[in-house]
C-alpha cells in the first residue's frame, strides 16, 4: 500500500471523478501479476537468497552463482535475486525514486501471526519494523537485507467491493495510512484460538472484531521510522 497515493486516489472518487473506472480501456489488462526481480550486491547476495526463502518459506527452482528463482506456490518463480559486479548498494537517503516496497498476501489471520512468531523466534529474530492495520488489510513491513521494505499482510474484508468501499469513505479519506497495532498482542489473540493443526480457531465474529481498523482521526502521512529516518 502507498497511503499518498491512494488517498489522491479516493479523494477523485469521492468528489464524482471515476474517470479511471469509466474510461475505455484501448488494450488488455494483465490477468496477473507475476514476479519480481531484486539485483543486489555480491556480498549480499547469500543473505538476500536465505531471507526471502526464509521468510516466504519458498523453494528455489533454479540458482547459479548469479542469480537464484524462488517460488512459494504454483508459479515457476515469484522472486528473482540477481547480483552483477558493478552494482553498488542502495543510497543512504530514504526518498529516492523507486520502488517502495513489495507485498504478500497470507489466507487468514492465524497464518500470518504464526508467520510472526516463527520469524521473531529465530536464533537471529527477524522482527517487522512497522505493524499497521491500513483498514483494507492488516499488514506487517519489514526489510530485506539489502534495505528494501516487504509487506507481509492478510486481507480485511471478504470481497473486492467491501474494500473498495471503504477505500472510498470519509473514514479511509481522513486516515489513509491506517492504525499501528502492537505485534505481540495482536499475535497472542489470534493464536490463542489457533486449532492443534495450526488452522485458524476464530470465529467469524472474532474475525471481525480483530480486522476492523480502530479509528484514530486524521493520520495524513507514514511515520519518519518506516522512511528510515
Amino acid at each position: 500500500m502507498v497511503p499518498s497515493i491512494l488517498s489522491e486516489h479516493t479523494n477523485g472518487y469521492a468528489n464524482g471523478d471515476n474517470t479511471s473506472k469509466s474510461k475505455k480501456a484501448t488494450h488488455p489488462s494483465p490477468s496477473a501479476f507475476a514476479h519480481v526481480v531484486l539485483r543486489t550486491t555480491k556480498e549480499n547476495y547469500r543473505t538476500m537468497v536465505d531471507f526471502y526463502k526464509d521468510m516466504l518459506q519458498a523453494e528455489v527452482v533454479i540458482e547459479t552463482e548469479e542469480f537464484c528463482m524462488l517460488r512459494y506456490d504454483f508459479e515457476h518463480h515469484r522472486i528473482a535475486i540477481a547480483h552483477m559486479p558493478q552494482i553498488t548498494p542502495q543510497s543512504a537517503s530514504p526518498f529516492t525514486a523507486g520502488l517502495d516496497h513489495t507485498a504478500f498476501t497470507y489466507k487468514t489471520l492465524t497464518d500470518l501471526a504464526r508467520t510472526y512468531r516463527a520469524l521473531k523466534q529465530r536464533k537471529t529474530p527477524i522482527l517487522p519494523l512497522w505493524c499497521v492495520n491500513h483498514g483494507m488489510t492488516t499488514s506487517m513491513y519489514y526489510r530485506d537485507p539489502d534495505g528494501n521494505k516487504v509487506e507481509l499482510q492478510v486481507d480485511n474484508f471478504d470481497t473486492p467491493e467491501e474494500a473498495d468501499s471503504f477505500m472510498s469513505s470519509p473514514l479511509f479519506i481522513q486516515n489513509p495510512v491506517g492504525t499501528d497495532f502492537d505485534p505481540d498482542e495482536w499475535s497472542s489473540r489470534v493464536l490463542d484460538a489457533m486449532n492443534v493443526d495450526g488452522s485458524e480457531g476464530l470465529s467469524a465474529e472474532e474475525r471481525r472484531q480483530i480486522k476492523t481498523r480502530v479509528e484514530i482521526g486524521s493520520r495524513p502521512s507514514v511515520p519518519a521510522y518506516v522512511h528510515g529516518i
